[in-house]
């Protein structure tokens, strides 16, 4: 069996290392907005010793047009430049198809039980709303493993070790590992994978293509962490 523990060590630090080169990156586009200002002559009055772009800054101070500039370039211009990033590597997964393994649809794992995913389907969430119309929660974690034990064991292993997930089987699988309801499946299925950053099956036809844009999906998710966290200090 694949050491899947190893494998997410390495995931781990991998992360570490593109969240940070992310982090440079964001770091000198928001400097490009920082105006060439000596403060020595300032006449407002602050007790500001280090200009940097988390500071309060007092009404009519030229820093403070520094954070709207720059929140707005990184909340518009900058997220656009992502999307289009991220619809390019989703696009590129149209050159994989399905491999009918089955996988996903023996066990699909949620971080919400059941009952959350039923109230978060009456909130008006799309997919919580599909995920409850076909998937069934197993029994016990138990039976999971037992029915795809590689994957279960790959699932646990790359999540962190206090997070609670929830294993599920899909009800419209045949005998045959194919749908019998192919029709009529659901945009979650139609879509799957919708990441690629999510966790795949060893068996699954797109995981080929997950692993070549793991990296620049680890990049936008970054990213895309980052304009956030700026939002949220300086919004």
């Amino acid at each position: 069996m694949a050491d899947y523990n190893s494998e997410a060590e390495r995931l781990k630090d991998v992360y570490k290392e593109i969240f940070t080169e992310a982090a440079k990156v964001i770091r000198q586009e928001i400097d490009k907005f920082k105006p060439d200002y000596n403060c020595n002559f300032c006449t407002i009055p602050c007790d500001i010793k280090k200009v940097d772009i988390f500071e309060v800054f007092p009404p009519n101070c030229p820093y403070g047009a520094w954070q709207i500039k720059a929140l707005s370039y990184l909340t518009n211009e900058y997220r656009g430049k992502l999307r289009v990033a991220k619809k390019s590597m989703m696009e590129k997964k149209k050159e994989y198809n399905c491999s009918k393994c089955g996988g996903c649809c023996k066990l699909a794992v949620s971080e919400y039980s059941p009952m959350q995913l039923k109230q978060r389907a009456i909130r008006g969430d799309k997919y919580a709303r599909e995920f409850s119309s076909i998937y069934v929660p197993y029994d016990s974690e138990d039976m999971a493993e037992a029915i795809c034990p590689d994957y279960y064991n790959k699932l646990k292993d790359l999540m962190d070790e206090n997070e609670r997930l929830y294993f599920y089987y899909c009800s419209k699988l045949g005998s045959d590992d194919l749908c019998s309801d192919y029709e009529n499946r659901p945009d979650i299925c139609k879509d799957f994978p919708l990441t690629a950053l999510k966790v795949l099956p060893d068996t699954c036809g797109y995981l080929p293509w997950r692993e070549s844009v793991n990296k620049l999906a680890m990049s936008i998710k970054a990213r895309e962490d980052l304009i956030a966290f700026y939002k949220e200090k300086i919004g």
